[in-house]
């Protein structure tokens, strides 16, 4: 039977260009709110001792080398979890006020989107790598999933580079280099994507090493 072809490059060109900072830093904060909400899948009642992630933000002046890294301890990207990142619109997160658009918005605002992720499957760990691009078709480049016998824990790592020229470039505006790193002291004020904003004048702070990098 004949059925609709989705066309996400025209989806995402018509998606409202920031017009302010707060906007133009909203698909920086829903990588955040997405963390918060992985972290609190993983750790439940414990995720206020637990928790750790780190954001560190590097811009020039000129925003021509803009770089962001977003990276986590939790749950990872499953298979579930994988599932619904590939699915625009998902109702995975409704109940917890997820729209489904964060990763739309990642395309919208930048250049270069890199992803790992260790996941739980079964009694070991697994790693799943990918490019995600802006494309007609096969948004993830570069995928690959293999074993990944160092691990000893799950999380997320996503890097962002450059800044689309579209509005988000213009607005996008943070320190020159901030960093952040939210453990088991912080996380109770910086509980929502809302508190989250936070971030954009936040002083720097010493990073974590992560399994992730």
């Amino acid at each position: 039977m004949p059925s609709l072809k989705p066309n996400l490059v025209k989806r995402i060109e018509r998606l409202p260009k920031p017009t302010n900072t707060a906007a133009a830093l909203q698909p920086l904060f829903e990588a955040i709110s997405n963390s918060i909400h992985s972290t609190q899948a993983k750790f439940g009642g414990h995720v206020a001792q637990r928790v750790r992630i780190v954001v560190d933000i590097v811009q020039d002046r000129k925003k021509e080398n803009t770089s962001i890294t977003v990276d986590d301890n939790g749950l990872g990207l499953d298979d579930d979890n994988f599932e619904a990142f590939e699915t625009t619109d998902t109702d995975n997160k409704i109940q917890i006020g997820g729209k489904g658009v964060g990763r739309l918005l990642w395309l919208d605002c930048f250049d270069k989107i890199e992803v790992t992720s260790v996941f739980k499957s079964g009694k070991a760990f697994k790693r799943r790598r990918f490019d995600f691009v802006l494309a007609l078709e096969d948004q993830f480049k570069n995928y690959k999933v293999s074993a990944s016998t160092e691990a000893t824990a799950s999380g997320f790592y996503v890097k962002f580079s450059g800044l689309r020229d579209n509005g988000y470039r213009a607005k996008f505006r943070v320190e020159a280099h901030t960093s952040y790193n939210m453990s088991s002291h912080s996380f109770c004020r910086l509980s929502s994507v809302d508190d989250a904003r936070d971030l954009a004048c936040m002083s720097e702070a010493k990073r974590a090493s992560s399994p992730m990098r």
